[in-house]
């Protein structure tokens, strides 16, 4: 009877471990897709955090100078293999007498293509 029973499962072992190790691939295969997608937006959050970091660095910069001294102006950082591009565009009496807004952007080139950060800021004339 133990004779009949094993010809019966002949082939079935295989079978079975065939299709374990197709369904262990094709996991394995959707784990390293999101393994690699993970990596690659770590690296584009990583640049981002440096952008923000440059746009409000460079806002602590103009607010360290006299009102009448700050103006627009741009320049390059490079941080790591990156280029950041920094603009600031400081418009005087705007929105109303007594303001400026400020605007900087923060632009970069990443693998996943351009990216841009901006920060819009209103300064006032304290006087005393």
């Amino acid at each position: 009877m133990s004779s009949e029973r094993l010809r019966k499962q002949d082939g079935g072992i295989l079978a079975e471990s065939l299709v374990a190790i197709g369904l262990f691939a094709i996991s394995a295969a959707a784990i390293g897709q999101l393994l690699v997608q993970h990596v690659r937006l770590q690296g584009s959050n990583g640049t981002a955090t440096t952008a923000i970091a440059l746009a409000a660095q460079e806002l602590e910069d103009l607010r360290a100078l006299d009102y009448s001294d700050m103006l627009s102006h741009s320049g390059t950082v490079t941080a790591g293999a990156i280029t950041y591009n920094i603009q600031t565009t400081v418009v005087p009496d705007s929105p109303e007498p007594n303001l400026k807004s400020i605007t900087t952007s923060i632009s970069w080139t990443e693998p996943a293509g351009p990216k841009v950060y901006t920060t819009y800021v209103i300064f006032s004339d304290i006087t005393r």
